[in-house]
């Protein structure tokens, strides 16, 4: 039986199938029918959309100390990839060291300035550091908070 049935796909070729589902004479459901699939399908599109939406407010969330003056706060983190949202702040006259990216790194400025070894970012600059690529220490004179884009460092 179950050898007759892996064959059953075989019976019809293609083509043919094809033909029959277009000359079938579509019935719709008694009304009732119709609005209860509805409800279930609209029900699962609302799910689906608001688990797909995530909202993180200003005053919400947890800041991590990583060293005295300077904090992170991961707005998202795709566990299965690595990747990581987040916003780091820094306090006036905070300094992080100079050190080696694990992964590619994108950092939009969004409040303050700071220097990034050498380079000066101020409020709307973009900063793109590859993977491998090493920079002097991060300073800050007046504080800053910047969004950052990278995945998670490992090991």
């Amino acid at each position: 039986m179950a050898e007759q049935e892996k064959k059953l796909p075989d019976i019809i070729p293609e083509q043919l199938a094809e033909i029959l589902a277009e000359a079938v004479t579509p019935v719709a459901p008694p009304s009732t029918r119709a609005c209860a699939l509805k409800s279930r399908v609209m029900a699962s599109i609302s799910t689906k959309i608001s688990s797909a939406v995530m909202t993180i407010k200003a005053t919400k969330g947890d800041w991590i100390t990583m060293i005295p003056g300077v904090q992170k706060k991961i707005l998202n983190k795709d566990s299965s990839t690595g990747m990581q949202s987040y916003l780091l702040r820094m306090q006036a006259g905070a300094t992080l060291p100079a050190h080696e990216h694990t992964a590619d790194e994108e950092c939009l400025m969004l409040e303050g300035d700071a220097m990034v070894g050498d380079i000066h970012l101020s409020t709307g600059d973009y900063h793109f550091a590859l993977k491998g690529s090493r920079h002097g220490s991060v300073k800050t004179q007046n504080g800053c908070l910047a969004f950052l884009r990278s995945y998670e460092a490992t090991g």
